[in-house]
């Protein structure tokens, strides 16, 4: 029995506060109705006009908006109760989400509508990502924090699971406006879920009190603007281990967008199939669930070095493909590279979260996805040309070794090397 004066076991903080508890359903009900999105709206356009054009023109509406406007959505959410952007932003793409549903029950016809409702769509996503890696350090403890990234990204993968296929079900058996319909109603529950969460973040400090006070002249707006951007870049820029982990995770994007989504399926249409690589995939999101899980009870000494060797399976994953191994394998490396994808993205989110100004953290976390945006379709672009050069097999080994390289290159950083994890604080 432990003398009187010994300090009592550390018990680790709950995040289920209320504030979190509200914010997490809401989460919920967004991302099942958004997962069935991609399925239904890519079926149905394709059904309702028969043109690929088309389809890309309704991705790229969408697309192009959120990744013109990330940065500004970083700045905003930086100056605004993130609570209330969130509120808003899910507000206008439950709207957008509408329309696009109402496009296809009743058949109309006119592409520049649905262009409409899913550039809606995009500037709300701008706004909302931004926002969302922000608003967990204003409602959980410091020291929850990993907790909560972990049950976030575990009910995340979840729904990327479930919610495709209610929507291919939907497609195949009705109209995909019905499944637009329910990500509409979703996210609009969702939007009246937030707004019912107090501003919790009003002890943030305000890079500019104005703003808080109901707006800036016009005239300054632009200016003002310039220095949240540049303050946010100061602020990404001053922590080595951020921008070292930053920039060697944008060059595994190119690997991610270019090896695995592209040359993966060309790879398994000679030796595993379709079938197979549907299974890869099955086994990859599996993996991501389960890590999601682990993650809630890992909090390693050094996180960034967890951070960078936890997606190693991928460099073993390249390999096996380039070496056309058998399927058994190939769905185990495939689980572990789910695994600790999961796991390094919640490790990524909570050190961010922990140990980023709360102030500058929105525009640190606009930064961090602008690069991750921009560099998967970088390597979707040349991946093709580099296999056209080399061949598959041996792009997807040069792919392995560059993922190894790209991953182990940080540690070469004392700072990356030694952060360590924060104590326990409140």
């Amino acid at each position: 029995m432990p003398p009187p004066s010994a300090d009592p076991p550390s018990v680790p903080a709950s995040p289920w506060t209320p504030a979190f508890t509200r914010f997490f359903l809401a989460q919920c009900l967004s991302w099942l109705g958004s997962s069935m999105t991609p399925v239904a709206l890519s079926f149905g356009v394709l059904r309702a006009t028969g043109s690929t054009t088309d389809l890309g023109l309704v991705l790229a509406a969408n697309t192009i908006p959120m990744v013109a406007l990330l940065l500004v959505g970083g700045v905003v959410a930086d100056r605004v109760p993130r609570r209330a952007l969130l509120t808003f932003a899910h507000l206008v793409a439950g709207l957008a989400q509408a329309s696009s549903a109402m496009w296809f029950l009743l058949g109309v016809q006119a592409l520049p509508l649905l262009l409409v409702a899913a550039a809606l769509n995009g500037f709300a996503s701008a706004f909302t990502a931004p926002a969302l890696r922000g608003i967990i350090a204003d409602l959980v403890p410091h020291d929850a924090i990993g907790r909560a990234n972990a049950v976030r990204t575990t009910s995340r993968n979840l729904t990327r699971m479930l919610g495709p296929a209610a929507a291919g079900l939907l497609v195949a058996v009705a109209n995909a406006g019905w499944a637009l319909a329910i990500d509409a109603g979703f996210l609009l529950l969702a939007s009246a879920i937030l707004a019912t969460i107090p501003n919790a973040d009003t002890a943030r400090p305000s890079t500019h009190a104005s703003a808080r006070r109901g707006g800036l002249p016009v005239g300054a707006t632009l200016r003002t603007f310039m220095t949240d951007l540049k303050g946010g870049w100061h602020e990404f820029t001053r922590h080595r281990w951020l921008w070292l982990v930053t920039f060697a995770f944008t060059g595994m994007n190119v690997l991610i967008g270019g090896i695995w989504l592209v040359l993966g399926p060309a790879s398994a249409e000679d030796t595993i199939g379709a079938a197979g690589w549907g299974l890869l995939l099955a086994a990859r999101a599996a993996g991501q669930v389960g890590g999601g899980a682990l993650a809630y009870h890992f909090s390693p000494r050094r996180p960034m070095v967890a951070v960078l060797l936890m997606p190693m399976p991928y460099a073993a994953l390249f390999a096996a493909l380039a070496a056309g191994s058998d399927l058994p394998l190939l769905l185990v490396l495939a689980t572990l590279a789910g695994i600790g994808s999961a796991v390094e993205s919640v490790l990524w989110e909570t050190a961010l979260q922990q140990r980023v100004a709360r102030e500058a953290l929105s525009r640190v976390a606009s930064i961090d996805m602008l690069l991750s945006f921009v560099s998967v379709p970088a390597g979707q672009l040349l991946a093709p040309m580099a296999a056209a050069l080399l061949g598959v097999p041996i792009t997807l080994a040069i792919g392995a070794g560059l993922c190894v390289t790209a991953l182990l290159t940080p540690l070469i950083s004392a700072e990356v090397r030694g952060l360590r994890r924060p104590p326990t604080v409140v």
